[in-house]
């Protein structure tokens, strides 16, 4: 495993830019009407304003605790805010993800399903309601309102809590498998079908222009979910394997490095968001070139210029290259 300092360095360094493109991203996809009503972008919208949340939570003080080796502040209460923050919060992102992995498929193939109001209601903004604030509901039961006696160490990271909760097998086997593994293996599945039909759309159908619809949606989906399936595919399947049976000491180090690097999935997102919206790609990229790109330089340029006889040749100042 990492040491803390080299943990706090890591996810500093990503942080900071991955606030600042989530901040970019909000404001274009809000303040652009197009982009704010388009369908397919409110579940986008809805996985970068939790992950901007996430991060200025969850994260800063998970950066706090590797550079300290404290909690931030040494309360049961805030343990547990923490903790619930970090595992609904974690969860609501994945489960969203593959939620939009699901909705691409009808938004692509099956449009007349979200045809009228009444249908967009039910197909579209039911399911983010419900998958938003499940999570929450969920964690609140489990860490605020089953009794069960809680131990938290506040030298650790999430104060090390450990509720007697998560005894119980039902419990474990639930939040472990509803909450973790199927929304990654969901991906996974509906991302490569995604890809496959997509594909197969445009062989068959030849239309360039239907085309170019169906590419950038399936492009936006698609890129978040590299994200995921990179850095949480390995963690789902070892997790898998425990439930299974695999003794916990198999993969122990593996498992707590890629605990430590699903953090990045957050705060990468953003970038991936902003590559894969041509709109806001472009005025991304022309930003950061006029503020770190090479200085123009202005020089005189010689114009030549025919009126009858004879020719003359003119200087003309200045021109900006």
């Amino acid at each position: 495993m990492f040491s803390n300092t080299v943990c706090f360095w890591l996810y500093l360094i990503v942080l900071i830019p991955s606030i600042i493109c989530s901040l970019f991203l909000l404001y274009h996809l809000l303040i652009n009407p197009a982009l704010r009503t388009a369908l397919n972008n409110h579940v986008i919208i809805l996985v970068i304003f939790l992950g901007l949340i996430y991060e200025v939570t969850d994260i800063v003080w998970l950066i706090y605790y590797y550079h300290t080796n404290t909690a931030p502040i040494s309360k049961p209460s805030f343990c547990l805010a923490w903790v619930l923050i970090d595992t609904a919060g974690y969860v609501t992102l994945s489960i969203l993800v593959a939620w939009a992995s699901i909705e691409r498929h009808i938004l692509i193939f099956h449009q007349n399903w979200v045809s009228t109001t009444k249908k967009r209601f039910f197909i579209h903004y039911l399911p983010l309601i419900i998958l938003s604030l499940y999570p929450a509901l969920f964690y609140i039961f489990i860490y605020c309102v089953l009794p069960c006696e809680r131990y938290f160490d506040y030298n650790s990271a999430l104060c090390d809590y450990f509720s007697c909760i998560y005894n119980r097998p039902a419990v474990t086997t639930w939040a472990t498998s509803v909450n973790y593994i199927i929304p990654i293996f969901s991906i996974v599945v509906f991302s490569l079908a995604l890809l496959l039909r997509v594909l197969y759309q445009k062989y068959r159908m030849r239309q360039r222009i239907q085309w170019r619809n169906y590419r950038k949606m399936a492009v936006q989906l698609l890129s978040i979910s590299a994200v995921y399936i990179l850095f949480l595919l390995p963690w789902t399947i070892l997790s898998t394997a425990y439930i299974a049976g695999l003794p916990f000491s198999v993969g122990a180090d593996f498992y707590a490095i890629n605990s430590y690097l699903s953090y990045f999935v957050v705060m990468l997102t953003p970038f991936v968001c902003v590559m894969s919206l041509p709109e806001l790609r472009k005025k991304f990229t022309s930003i950061l070139l006029f503020q770190f790109g090479p200085a123009r330089v202005v020089h005189p340029e010689m114009l030549t210029m025919t009126r009858l006889n004879p020719v003359r040749t003119i200087t003309v100042m200045p021109k900006v290259q």
